[in-house]
């Protein structure tokens, strides 16, 4: 576990995480930011600070983040991996919690190991994440013990830790592959002589499995784990004066360690000269380039430094916007490409620029990457570029101002974190929303050009140029690379032409048609409206969101319809389909008209269904469902969009089965359809010459052409009568033409018998295992409850045997599906990565385990199950994804309102006897089918 690198400021998501702000007429660019007043923050008198916001969203609900402001970087050489190590033994046995108690309690009451409960280890800080489920003085006081003993009452038992050498071992051993040898070849530049690059987080296993050395462990935890380095932050539904209470009574009287050591500070060495790495793997399957420069983290204390936050928004949003438009031509210098500043540890900030390029183009495509930045370094954008974004931004932070009332606890613990872990601000959002507006109308031109200038210096100092490659494919020598990035500077570059468009995305508005019948559920609070061109429509207003509209359409049909012959043209038609455009628009041209708004639509062609899927705010519902209306009646043909998408697409599959990953899907995915032609499968250069772009066009128009029998689900932050008069004009008025609403079931079932299917395709030491059950199944909702249950009973023992028994596997699990596509059937699978020489083993454990459900399931464990069940189901009530989930499957199932209504007493009402008795009927080990992913031989 490991923190992962944030970019700065590029999405509206890390807008208002990062919160922007602006100034106002009475302060000066050096004031501070003000912090958010919802929040209390204090100290103890031993250091130990807190940081507390109360909020009823979810009810009932309070969530902790204990944060140590020490991970890997303090380890010595004797400690390296303990930082880490500390993180397991952490639920591994303490004062309140003996063994494995503190994760059973906290299953009885609902928390789910590994996706409620986690932690993790960084560099420079170790955080450890409880939520607890509800607000009782019982469960806060059980969730103090935990928190406390984090703190200072770990036992740190010798055999505990050696049994959990081998879990961190296999946990390691998920990590190593491609990924591990890339960091190998990148940080000795990245990190160049700084201690981070002898400091990562999962260490070395010769310290982590080397028994005798456990006081090394103690040692850290006594160094480190103290009140002055540690903070608390959280956030739900609590008293202040209570929750504080308990701070103070919990930590109040932990008392730091006398000559307590220094907590150093370490940083990333400048270097004057540019270095390079030219990197070739078999399982690297694309070529790219990274250019890299390094400069000193920027803090936001000021509002002028927020004021530099916004104008760094701006001009990423404006660099990357220029080079989509560029790589999305035909005879591009690259594939894609992206720019953007990005935090790193060591006090430095980066700014990168990657390109993805066709093999034997590194230097050329290189090039094409320094060319578009110098060009805009010369030039500029313009003021059109930069008004554009700034009504964009405007608009974020309106949205952002609308949910203010609706962030949930875990979202506030998030950014309180940040703050505390980064030094990101934490003001409230109406102040960041009129500080961003404000300062929007200050920023010129010159304020992007100065950021330009400071990002594209044209430096080699503190320079990194990356390039990864399959092995085998042509790559230049880096004095060749490095001549080539040169030749820029000596070009003559001219302005960039960009697109302006003014005109509305329809011109002509299609006549509204009433629906033949309006119905409303009261139980559900769910409208139905059905139309005479057989398009239905279920909709649910909800408060969940203020401004969030979801949407999606079903029809059943999807490729099945097409005959074997057109199989690959017919699975790639929604893709091929979009890649032209709209209407008279080109795909560039739609973008730019609907700049600035939130709206996202895009159809899809799936097996057994088609239809399309988006969302919108509430201004932008319309245009969401006019691109829903051009989808069906206005797609457009381009051919030279057409022929760059393929010549693409070639390059990016060329190599794609050398990642043993994607070979591993691939095999499964062959041996599952038993080779039949209407495999998905990956298509190589030569399937992807024969795709037609006339017939995959004519597959979509055959399908999307009539809305019959599709329904369409609506839910979110409307109106539901304000919104009726626009579904009757774009959706009412959908061609109806008889078409045929139905999916053809081609008769491919996966093979009955119990065998091993063996991909050899690792370059490490290890294995990864899928053991997979199928078979025929009743759709009805208690067994499809009742398989889940199965799935999360089984990765429980899974856990207990294979993890902490064995030390075979860092995180096995199972996972159950049940579908109604081409049939009624279910799918279980077992999933674990292994050492090859622990594999015979682990696969009889799990099939042991199996058999064990089958004989007797733990009363205890099945009250876990269905406290979690429970849980995820109130949660998930307070959610627009959810409802329009509830409202598909009860079209594609047939369900109603009543076995909505006992979804619940169904989960109480399952019984053990019940699931024992589904075990033995389904989970036939003499039909399982057994992948492995195996090393090479």
């Amino acid at each position: 576990m490991r923190r992962c690198e944030r970019t700065v400021l590029l999405f509206f998501g890390l807008v208002i995480a990062l919160g922007t702000r602006g100034f106002s007429q009475e302060t000066s660019a050096d004031s501070p930011i003000p912090f958010n007043a919802k929040a209390k923050t204090g100290q103890l008198g031993n250091g130990f600070r807190y940081y507390m916001q109360k909020n009823g969203i979810p009810k009932k609900e309070v969530h902790f983040r204990l944060i140590i402001n020490a991970g890997s970087i303090l380890e010595t050489e004797e400690q390296r991996g303990f930082a880490h190590f500390l993180e397991h033994m952490a639920f591994n046995g303490s004062e309140h919690f003996p063994g494995n108690g503190m994760i059973d309690y906290l299953q009885s009451i609902g928390v789910e190991f590994g996706i409620d409960l986690n932690a993790y280890t960084g560099y420079d800080e170790t955080v450890y994440m409880l939520p607890m489920p509800d607000n009782k003085p019982e469960t806060l006081d059980q969730g103090f013990h935990i928190l406390g003993d984090w703190l200072g009452g770990l036992k740190l038992n010798t055999e505990d830790i050696d049994k959990e050498r081998g879990v961190i071992l296999e946990e390691w051993r998920t990590t190593i592959g491609l990924q591990q040898r890339l960091k190998d070849e990148m940080y000795p530049l990245l990190y160049h002589g700084s201690r981070y690059l002898d400091r990562r987080p999962i260490g070395l296993m010769d310290v982590v499995t080397k028994e005798g050395n456990d006081e090394e462990i103690r040692k850290f935890y006594r160094d480190w784990y103290r009140p002055n380095l540690a903070t608390l932050v959280v956030s739900g539904d609590f008293d202040e004066a209570d929750m504080l209470k308990r701070i103070e009574g919990t930590f109040g009287k932990m008392k730091n360690p006398e000559n307590e050591k220094e907590r150093k500070r370490y940083g990333v060495p400048k270097h004057k000269e540019t270095l390079v790495n030219i990197i070739q793997d078999k399982e690297i399957t694309t070529t790219s380039v990274k250019i890299i420069s390094k400069f000193p983290h920027k803090e936001e204390k000021t509002l002028g430094d927020l004021k530099r936050s916004v104008v760094n928004l701006l001009y990423t949003y404006m660099v990357n916007q220029r080079l989509n438009d560029i790589f999305q031509k035909p005879g591009a210098p690259f594939l894609y490409a992206q720019s953007y500043a990005t935090a790193a540890s060591g006090g430095t900030d980066r700014y990168v620029s990657l390109a993805t390029v066709k093999s034997g183009q590194i230097v050329e495509g290189a090039k094409g990457l320094a060319r578009e930045l110098a060009r805009i370094k010369i030039y500029g954008f313009t003021q059109g570029d930069l008004d554009r974004k700034k009504e964009i931004l405007h608009k974020d932070f309106d949205r952002a101002a609308m949910e203010e009332d609706k962030q949930t606890s875990g979202q506030i613990v998030g950014m309180l974190s940040n703050h505390v872990l980064y030094g990101e601000e934490y003001a409230d959002i109406k102040f960041k929303k009129e500080f961003v507006q404000r300062v929007l109308k200050e920023i010129t031109l010159k304020d992007i050009q100065n950021l330009v200038n400071e990002y594209i210096s044209g430096s080699e100092e503190n320079r990194v140029v990356l390039v990864t490659a399959p092995e085998g494919d042509p790559v230049p020598t880096k004095d060749e690379l490095l001549k080539g990035l040169a030749e820029v500077s000596d070009e003559i570059i001219t302005a960039y032409e960009g697109m302006e468009i003014d005109k509305p995305l329809m011109s002509v508005l299609p006549e509204p048609v009433s629906p033949v019948k309006d119905k409303h559920d009261e139980v559900l609070d769910i409208t139905t409206l059905e139309y005479a061109n057989g398009v239905t429509v279920t909709l649910k207003s909800t408060t969940f969101k203020n401004n969030e509209i979801r949407f999606s359409s079903l029809r059943e049909g999807g490729y099945s319809r097409a005959s074997d012959a057109n199989f690959d043209n017919a699975s790639m038609a929604a893709t091929l389909v979009s890649l032209g455009g709209l209407g008279e628009f080109d795909t560039q041209q739609v973008d730019r008209i609907n700049s600035g708004k939130q709206v996202y639509v895009a159809p899809y062609m799936h097996r057994y269904t088609e239809g399309v899927s988006g969302f919108s705010s509430n201004e932008d519902f319309e245009t969401l469902l006019q691109l829903t209306y051009l989808t069906h009646t206005a797609p457009r043909k381009d051919v030279p969009q057409f022929e760059h998408f393929i010549s693409n697409k070639k390059e990016y599959n060329r190599k794609s089965l050398n990642n043993p990953d994607s070979y591993f899907t691939d095999g499964i995915n062959k041996v599952m359809m038993q080779n039949s032609p209407r495999t998905a499968t990956l298509l190589t250069p030569e399937k992807l010459d024969k795709i037609d772009l006339d017939k995959a066009f004519d597959f979509y128009v055959s399908r999307f052409g009539s809305a019959r029998g599709t329904r369409f689900f609506i839910v979110g932050s409307f109106e539901t009568e304000k919104i009726k008069p626009l579904l009757n004009r774009y959706l009412g008025s959908l061609p109806g033409n008889k078409i045929k609403a139905e999916f053809v079931d081609h008769g491919v079932r996966p093979p009955k018998t119990a065998e091993r299917f063996d991909f050899p395709k690792n370059k490490v030491d290890k294995s990864k295992v899928i053991l997979r059950f199928t078979g025929i199944y009743p759709s009805g909702q208690e067994e499809r409850i009742a398989m889940g249950m199965l799935s999360d009973l089984l990765t429980i023992r899974l856990t207990k045997k294979i993890r902490e028994e064995l030390g075979g596997a860092y995180a096995p699990f199972s996972n159950a599906t049940v579908m109604q596509r081409p049939f009624n059937h279910f799918r279980l699978d077992v999933y674990f990565t292994c050492n090859p020489d622990k594999l015979d083993t682990l696969v009889s454990a799990s099939f042991g385990e199996i058999e064990q459900l089958k004989k007797s399931i733990s009363e205890e464990d099945l009250e876990k199950v269905k406290k979690a069940l429970l849980k995820n189901r109130e949660n998930s009530l307070e959610s627009n994804g959810y409802w329009r989930r509830v409202m598909e499957d009860q079209f594609t199932r047939g369900e109603t309102a009543k076995d909505f209504e006992r979804y619940e007493g169904q989960i109480r009402n399952i019984s053990e006897k019940k699931l024992r008795k589904l075990a033995k009927k389904y989970f036939k080990v003499d039909e399982c089918l057994e992948f492995v992913l195996s090393p090479e031989k």
